[in-house]
């Protein structure tokens, strides 16, 4: 499961992750914890959720690239996002999806996010 993460500009995201992991790490948003740096991954700190994780992956990486060559990105392909934000599979991700779009609206203005997208192309997810 994907969410297109535009930012005003931020074309790679850059800022956005960097604002992210200072607020996290200031205790500003508390439902989340970072779980690996590279790439930037995220968990959400609820117990039943601990084994999702959200990776997001800056536009003009290799790892976007195969991501929208694939169809991930559905109908948010143009103009391109500058995050893409990838959901495990998991017996929760759809509680999981609901938080990140959640927290992503919350803080939208200091992160500098603009949009935010959910493909539900079958090229895109698996169902």
């Amino acid at each position: 499961m994907q969410v297109a993460i535009y930012a005003d500009r931020d074309p790679g995201g850059k800022k956005l992750i960097a604002t992210l992991q200072r607020r996290l790490k200031n205790e500003e948003i508390r439902a989340w914890q970072v779980h690996k740096k590279a790439p930037f991954t995220l968990v959400h700190s609820g117990d039943r959720y601990t084994k999702i994780r959200v990776t997001f992956v800056p536009a003009g990486t290799p790892t976007f690239s195969r991501a929208a060559r694939a169809g991930a990105l559905g109908a948010f392909r143009n103009p391109e996002p500058a995050l893409l934000a990838t959901i495990s599979e998991g017996p929760s991700a759809d509680r999981v999806l609901g938080f990140l779009v959640g927290m992503l609206t919350r803080h939208a203005g200091p992160l500098g996010v603009s949009g935010v997208g959910i493909p539900l192309s079958a090229s895109g997810s698996k169902r």
